[in-house]
Formats: structure tokens, C-alpha cells, sequence
């Protein structure tokens, strides 16, 4: 599995673009959705979990590939019980709050 994430170096400093990716469950109906969302905040990193009741956790991060590491491995486990990647993980545009 894949994915790709939004963390490129540009010289010595890291460039970030934030990333939702959706995991689902595709055999079983209805189909339930787990969203994982990747983000930049201020000077920290946030990861945020959509579960599919409507709950979401968040843990932040100093650096951005320990953020990226915890979502891979997030990943793995869903993965690892029965969940798929869906075809909509890709970059999305930036929204200023």
C-alpha cells in the first residue's frame, strides 16, 4: 500500500501540504469511512482521525515526519482490519480559518 504524503524537502527547510486520506470498508454495507487528516498548525502538526460514529481524535506533532510516521502506521492498522485505502487520498487546498 502506497500513499502519497504531503512532506517534500525544498533545500533545508521541509515544505508541507496538507492531506486527507479515507480509508473505508467496502464489503459491508452500508460502507463505513475513516478519514485520516494531515495538517500544519501554527509551528506544530496535527493529525485527526474522522471515525465513523462522527468522532474525531487529534494528536499533535513537533515535527512533521513524526506526524507522517504515526499516520503510516495508523494506516497499517486499519489495513491490518480489513480496511482499504480509497482512491481519494490527495492533497487539498489549503483553507485560511
Amino acid at each position: 500500500m502506497k500513499w502519497r504524503w504531503g512532506l517534500s524537502e525544498v533545500g533545508s527547510r521541509s515544505r508541507y501540504t496538507p492531506v486527507m486520506l479515507w480509508f473505508c470498508t467496502p464489503d459491508e454495507r452500508p460502507v463505513r469511512f475513516i478519514g485520516i487528516h494531515c495538517d500544519q498548525r501554527s509551528e506544530t502538526y496535527e493529525l485527526l482521525v474522522l471515525y465513523p460514529d462522527g468522532s474525531e481524535e487529534a494528536e499533535r506533532f513537533d515535527d512533521a515526519s513524526a506526524m507522517v510516521d504515526a499516520a503510516k502506521r495508523l494506516g497499517r492498522d486499519l489495513a491490518s482490519r480489513g480496511w482499504e485505502p480509497c482512491p481519494t487520498a490527495a492533497p487539498e487546498a489549503r483553507r485560511e480559518s
